[in-house]
């Protein structure tokens, strides 16, 4: 069956490949998936109490019998037409977590950028509306007791039949079948229970002999909680250079995203969760493992959840020297793709995925038509769990798509959010101005085990690509930024944007072109009017219908009245020629009327109606009159290219150079994003913002995304904390804490409580989310969140440990000065001290 199962998932994948390699998909469409975990807490009589809650499963079956009406209370809501109405629940690995998408993907559109932290909140709210008062839905990336004593509610015992574990039980695995033959599967093709191994944090009193933690079964791994975002691709060659590219970033969002201190009850000395999943997974014989004197020719490096072995893309900047791996691939699998016309890199990259045997199969789906069906490739390929991977289109409804997978789920939605709508910029920022990133890819796997260490942000450098792409620095200059690009995120970060004006200063030498506005109504209307048009000389031309202005002074259509002075005042901020052609109708003319010049010549079936002439003279479809009344879409579509949208592809090679430098250095997170002056790396940071001067952000998603920039740049300089070091500095200040390593319930009680109150809004914490992260109703209006109801911050409280009682004492928080009892006694030390 095995075998069966292998050669049919290569078939299919020839199926599709076939059926889609030429196949362009005009929208740019993405999503992000949340996971997270349930857990019950207590305090009686002073004693407080927390347990990991196996109620999952039963919450998402409410939640599904609840979905159809959710999903028609949302739409009735939804403020925004592009932004998905709604959110989706499915089930993850363990019964204990909950993993959340948006219902639909966000749209290609700058404002859908301000739907992803509304989106994220409207699910945890859903969420919580269905938890019992003492349970908390939280987005740590792990129960920090997961395997530590009892932690379960109800209680379970460990060394089930699937697991073998000697710390958890069976009844942590989701009852579907997929997950316990999975898990069976992995421990049986291994030989023996997986074998996870991690460096133990050595405190004060940690006994000397302790010095790793270890941990025996799947759930400590897929138990984890993760935050992923998939890309829609244009076409085949996008989505190949986006996985190259965004492969190379992975381990850089590891590290900033470091979210993961603790497993099975003990503080660790790594920061993050990639590891241990890897290990929990890792199904290798001990031949493929390199152990027993096996030949050569059987080991395989990696687990089935590792970085990429392989780049797959065959663009210009690619060259073999950066595959430095040398990769084991199925050489029977090879020789097949590369007959059929697969290219020999992505041939490679399939060959390698097979090195890996089938872990589940459904007998009633062995037999299946391999020109309909993908379930024997997916097989496979949904179990290579890797930092970056390559989704072929599953039917013709979805296009080719790369998933990025390395994150950390972070403690709130501001951070998720921030985090994801950070790397979808910095993929349209790849395409658009048509980076390089490629370093050798033994240095992408060196960066990963470095984005693992303590602090990894601050104290570690990475390899990284010195030039990137000069021609945006240059692009920055001529528009009249500073050389020093250090600066540029500070100066785009100080501007207001607290109108409708355009937030971007253009540059000195470029100064807006008076436009020519010519109007024709119907009685003056020829046949050779259009023509006449399209003929002229002008750089961009526009075409706008719309209802006549009556006696009244106003027009007859509402909308129209609202979209005139929208378009009007767009033109005027044109920097090349341009003709606007204004063609008012008449509601006697037009209304009904199917033989309307309107309708036949330009195909317009409602007003107002906005319509871009091509350069060759290619009239554009419509511009949805729904969306003529919309400063923000009325700006992108007025733009001179395609790509001021947030696509990538049609702008890809626009700023290209002639040639890059392939000098790798190794730098700091810091200079990575932030960048370094004239001569040292282009921040990527600096990179979006080019990008965002370059498609003419509109100012409210603008203000939006100018704070979450400015919590990734706080967080890559060092201002701010990763949530890791945060989340360490909480226990150790903690009084119950006892400086052995070893975590309990009461610290883990009170961690859990404290990042629940982070979530809503009622408590603040200025060293993890600076000041960046106000969850007032005004704020979430600029997000398009205005039906979700949050809570303003009411605290900014300090953390610290109180020499009078020795216990844990929350004071006030001003401008991060200590106020209160511990400013009193000179006892706080901002710079060892947690603020909640």
């Amino acid at each position: 069956v095995r075998k069966y199962v292998r050669e049919h998932g290569v078939t299919q994948f020839l199926n599709v490949w076939k059926k889609n390699r030429d196949r362009d998909d005009v929208d740019f469409l993405w999503g992000d998936e949340v996971e997270g975990f349930l857990v019950v807490t207590s305090s009686t009589d002073g004693k407080k109490s927390i347990k990991l809650n196996l109620r999952g499963s039963e919450i998402l079956d409410l939640l599904e019998k609840a979905k159809k009406e959710r999903m028609t209370e949302a739409k009735a809501k939804a403020g925004c037409f592009s932004c998905p109405p709604s959110v989706i629940f499915h089930p993850e690995y363990g019964r204990f977590m909950v993993e959340t998408t948006p219902s639909g993907p966000y749209g290609g559109f700058t404002r859908d950028l301000r739907c992803v932290e509304a989106n994220m909140r409207l699910r945890r709210n859903i969420l919580r509306k269905l938890l019992k008062p003492e349970e908390i839905y939280s987005t740590l990336t792990t129960y920090p007791l997961l395997g530590s004593g009892n932690f379960t509610i109800p209680s379970t015992k460990p060394n089930g039949y699937v697991a073998k574990s000697d710390y958890v039980s069976d009844e942590l695995i989701n009852p579907h079948p997929r997950f316990a033959t999975l898990t069976r599967n992995i421990r049986m093709r291994r030989g023996s229970k997986v074998d996870i191994r991690v460096p133990l944090f050595k405190d004060s009193k940690t006994p000397e002999l302790e010095k790793e933690i270890k941990m025996d079964a799947m759930a400590f791994g897929m138990g984890c909680c993760c935050l992923q975002v998939t890309f829609l691709a244009r076409n085949l060659k996008e989505a190949r250079s986006l996985y190259d590219h965004l492969a190379v970033l992975g381990p850089i969002m590891l590290s900033l995203t470091a979210a993961t201190p603790f497993f099975r009850g003990k503080v660790a000395d790594i920061d993050a969760r990639w590891t241990v999943i890897s290990q929990s997974v890792d199904d290798r014989t001990p031949e493929e493992r390199g152990l027993n004197g096996a030949a050569k020719e059987k080991h395989i490096r990696k687990s089935r959840y590792d970085s990429i072995s392989c780049y797959i893309s065959d663009s210009k900047d690619y060259k073999e020297m950066y595959n430095d791996l040398n990769p084991k691939i199925d050489k029977e699998t090879y020789n097949r793709l590369i007959k059929a016309g697969v290219d020999k890199n992505l041939a490679r990259h399939i060959a390698h995925l097979w090195i890996r045997d089938p872990l589940v199969i459904y007998r009633e789906k062995v037999k299946i038509d391999d020109t309909k069906f993908v379930d024997h490739f997916e097989n496979i390929q949904s179990t290579n769990w890797q930092s970056v991977r390559f989704k072929p289109p599953p039917d013709s409804s979805i296009g080719w798509r790369v998933e990025f997978r390395t994150m950390e789920v972070q403690i709130t939605d501001f951070e998720n959010a921030a985090f994801t709508v950070f790397v979808a910029l910095v993929s349209r920022a790849i395409l658009a101005f048509g980076l390089n990133l490629y370093i050798p890819i033994s240095k992408v796997d060196i960066n990963m085990k470095t984005a693992h260490k303590r602090d990894s942000v601050t104290a570690d450098k990475f390899f990284w690509r010195k030039d990137v792409g000069h021609s945006v620095r240059e692009q920055m200059q001529k528009a009249g930024k500073t050389a020093e690009v250090t600066e540029i995120h500070e100066k785009n970060t100080k501007t207001g944007f607290d109108s409708d004006e355009e937030p971007l200063k253009e540059a000195k030498d470029r100064v807006p072109m008076i436009p020519k506005i010519t109007e024709v109504t119907e009685k003056e209307y020829k046949a050779t009017t259009l023509d006449d048009f399209i003929k002229n000389n002008e750089t961009r031309k526009f075409i706008f219908v719309y209802g006549e202005i009556e006696e009244s002074g106003k027009s007859w259509c509402p909308s129209c009245e609202r979209a005139l002075p929208i378009i009007e005042k767009k033109m005027q901020r044109i920097y090349e020629s341009s003709h606007l052609l204004k063609l008012p109708v008449s509601a006697r003319m037009f209304c009904g009327n199917k033989e309307h010049p309107a309708r036949k010549d330009l195909g317009v079936n409602s007003i107002p109606a906005l319509i871009r002439v091509g350069p060759k003279g290619m009239i554009k479809e419509p511009l949805d009159s729904k969306w003529c009344t919309d400063l923000f879409t009325v700006n992108e579509y007025m733009s001179q290219q395609d790509g001021r949208r947030l696509r990538g592809g049609s702008t890809n090679d626009l700023m290209r150079s002639a040639s890059f430098d392939d000098q790798n250095i190794t730098t700091s997170i810091k200079e990575i994003m932030l960048g370094n002056g004239k001569d040292g790396p282009l921040g990527l940071i600096h990179v979006v913002h080019a990008y965002l001067d370059m498609i003419e952000c509109d100012p409210k998603s603008r203000k939006v995304v100018n704070t979450y920039l400015s919590l990734i740049a706080d967080r890559a300089s060092g201002k701010l904390m990763t949530a890791a070091t945060w989340l360490r500095n909480f226990v150790d200040l903690h009084p119950d804490y006892k400086k052995d390593s070893n975590l309990n319930e009461a610290v883990v009680h009170d961690l859990l409580k404290t990042c629940d109150g982070l979530t809503d809004g009622t408590i603040g914490a200025p060293q993890l989310l600076g000041k960046y992260a106000n969850t007032g109703e005004l704020a979430m209006q600029d997000r398009d969140g205005e039906e979700v109801k949050v809570m303003k911050t009411k605290m900014k409280m300090c953390l610290s440990l109180s020499k009078k009682s020795g216990k844990l004492v929350y004071t006030k928080c001003n401008n991060n000065v200590c106020t209160g009892e511990q400013k009193s006694n000179s006892t706080c030390d901002m710079t060892h001290c947690v603020t909640l």
